[in-house]
């Protein structure tokens, strides 16, 4: 938790692999894997949306990750809460198999947020679908960022996001 829940604010929670940064990227320096827009698309977000940063990996990586993106410093948006592997659990599905999954239900009902967030206030942004297979209805599959060097230029999937967020902020 680095923000308590701002009153009257939905929550977008985000992955970081292949959301919003290219993790197996070769690049010389690390903000460079960063998709294309993230920093302006998150100062956006923020004007509506606590913003929430949820990774499969452990919360060491997840911290360096925004770190060196410049997500925990930037002065036009804070970061609410970060959850890592930890808060995950294991679905069963027809389509997947056994696979961890994200259940928004962990931080509904945590009382750290004190009820802020509920399923009509909260949506996840993730590349994988399977990652919200428990919450389908809070779910946004994103195209997954990968070769940055070969698609910054073209990638424009987190202005259209903004764009989305915008337009049902209000609902």
């Amino acid at each position: 938790m680095l923000q308590p829940p701002r009153p009257g604010k939905k929550l977008l929670c985000l992955d970081i692999d292949y959301t919003l940064i290219d993790h197996r990227s070769t690049v010389e320096r690390p903000w460079e894997m960063a998709r294309p827009h993230l920093l302006d698309f998150l100062e956006q977000a923020y004007a509506h949306y606590d913003i929430a940063i949820w990774s499969a990996t452990s919360m060491k990586w997840v911290e360096l990750k925004m770190r060196e993106m410049g997500v925990l410093s930037h002065p036009g948006f804070k970061v609410s809460f970060m959850l890592d592997a930890r808060a995950m659990i294991t679905c069963h599905t027809a389509r997947y198999g056994a696979k961890e999954c994200k259940p928004l239900a962990f931080i509904w009902r945590n009382d750290v947020f004190g009820g802020a967030y509920h399923e009509r206030n909260t949506i996840m942004f993730d590349d994988l679908r399977r990652n919200f297979v428990m919450n389908p209805q809070q779910g946004l599959k994103v195209r997954p960022f990968r070769n940055c060097h070969r698609n910054r230029a073209t990638d424009d999937e987190l202005l259209k996001l903004g764009a989305y967020l915008r337009a049902i902020a209000e609902l």
